[in-house]
């Protein structure tokens, strides 16, 4: 697909695409006349790159796990890949704790304020000061 299908098949902007593909992050075949052109693993590409960032992965590490999705695993990377995983997850964890502490308290509000029109949510809403966000 050309550019601008692919622009509206995963909701971005050629910026975007132009940006990946100078960061040899997302690089799509070129035709002959040296158009770009996508294909549907490009898309998936490009939902891994979308997810990571989201997740806060910095485009270097974005690279790096794109390239081992085509290449074997040698050892010289397995161990920095490995590191680079294994703190994403306790960042990952981290968060979830953090969500998880967040909607615990504002269900405590929710059963609160079904049960009582006349509700005093200060006490609670000091708590949402108190969840603990360890980035």
């Amino acid at each position: 697909m050309n550019t601008s299908e692919f622009c509206q098949a995963v909701n971005t902007t050629r910026d975007t695409l132009r940006f990946y593909d100078q960061k040899e992050i997302l690089v799509p075949k070129r035709t002959s006349n040296n158009y770009r052109f996508y294909s549907e693993n490009d898309i998936q590409d490009f939902r891994i790159i979308h997810n990571l960032q989201k997740a806060g992965l910095l485009l270097s590490d974005i690279k790096m796990i794109l390239l081992l999705k085509n290449k074997p695993v040698t050892k010289d990377c397995h161990d920095e890949t490995l590191k680079v995983i294994k703190q994403k997850n306790i960042e990952f964890q981290k968060e979830i704790d953090f969500y998880k502490s967040l909607q615990n308290v504002t269900q405590q509000m929710i059963e609160v304020m079904n049960d009582s029109d006349n509700v005093d949510l200060e006490i609670l809403i000091d708590k949402l000061g108190d969840v603990k966000n360890s980035k």
